[in-house]
């Protein structure tokens, strides 16, 4: 007995003697150091320009420098690796592209990371709806015409692709199955390589983003035949989205989410969360992302944890029917 109320006093001690450098832990003012933004592809991008974006932002609200690392590599993997590892405190975060989160699990048979497990959704920041645009070369001049060509003459339309699992690759084949029609891959390392191929008709048709479509279609070497989004873009009024187009239910985008590793205080996470709201809010932030054909979303943590959902469930069904995977 006295063995057993000497071993309580013990723990107590040490719980008294362990609670104040707990309690300051959690009290300690956050954030109080510099915040890492984590990203997976190299600078000059989208998600590169949304998270320095926002990092300013941040960094002006926060009063703490934003930095912003590109780690590119293994489509997404190296960063969500590095961020998943990290210590859970608020100051290692993943600006992640939503194919590292709803495509790669079911791309990649050995995923070093598991989204749901290993990170807590913060916000989707930004979304991008992609547009589909041929070259020049082709006689078709609207969705329904490529699709009736792609239907008359199965598998001779082709299209780029900028890599599996990218939206460029997993959106054609959706239209595929959604239209019944048979058109062939063209594998790019880069889309600045396949809209130089679209505009010298080597390939047919390709999704990608507004700039690129924009400037494809300036240049006289392509066509835009539709946006897939639910309305009009004002960057493109004239062009029709993919429902009008003929397609009902299409519809294909990116997004880009940040997120925290697990187990991050929640006092953090609220923290942040409440931070990019305001920051999303900003007028010279939308704008900047407007100018990129970026729509802003600013989404709750919870709603960016039902879009990881759906969208992981749309995917893999997608992948299955493919048959994609990538060999590790």
């Amino acid at each position: 007995m006295r063995r057993v109320t000497t071993a309580l006093a013990c723990l107590s001690l040490l719980a008294l003697i362990a609670a104040p450098g707990e309690r300051a832990a959690a009290d300690e003012p956050y954030p109080s150091k510099p915040i890492r933004f984590v990203l997976p592809q190299p600078a000059g991008g989208a998600v590169d320009l949304i998270a320095r974006a926002l990092g300013d932002r941040l960094s002006y609200a926060m009063r703490q420098p934003v930095i912003v690392e590109n780690q590119p590599g293994a489509n997404g993997g190296l960063a969500a690796g590095q961020v998943a590892r990290s210590a859970p405190d608020g100051y290692t975060l993943f600006m992640a592209v939503d194919t590292n989160l709803v495509v790669n699990p079911n791309l990649y048979p050995n995923l070093a990371y598991d989204p749901f497990r290993d990170f807590i959704p913060i916000s989707i920041i930004a979304k991008v709806y992609l547009v589909l645009v041929a070259s020049s070369k082709i006689e078709a001049n609207s969705v329904q015409e490529l699709l009736a060509f792609a239907r008359a003459h199965p598998g001779k339309l082709n299209y780029a692709s900028i890599g599996l699992g990218t939206q460029a690759h997993l959106g054609m084949e959706l239209l595929k199955m959604m239209t019944k029609t048979d058109i062939t891959q063209v594998s790019y390392r880069g889309t600045a390589p396949a809209m130089t191929d679209v505009a010298a008709g080597v390939v047919d048709v390709m999704f990608t983003g507004p700039p690129s479509a924009m400037a494809l279609a300036a240049g006289g070497k392509g066509k835009i035949l539709a946006i897939a989004s639910p309305s009009r873009s004002r960057l493109m009024p004239q062009v029709p989205t993919m429902q009008e187009a003929g397609v009902p239910g299409y519809e294909l985008s990116g997004w880009f989410g940040l997120l925290a590793p697990a187990k991050t205080p929640q006092h953090v996470v609220d923290r942040l969360a409440s931070e990019v709201k305001t920051a999303v809010a900003d007028g010279k932030f939308k704008d900047r992302l407007g100018e990129q054909g970026l729509d802003v979303v600013g989404s709750s943590s919870a709603e960016m944890l039902a879009v990881m959902t759906a969208d992981t469930k749309k995917w893999s069904e997608v992948i299955a029917a493919t048959g994609a995977k990538v060999p590790q």
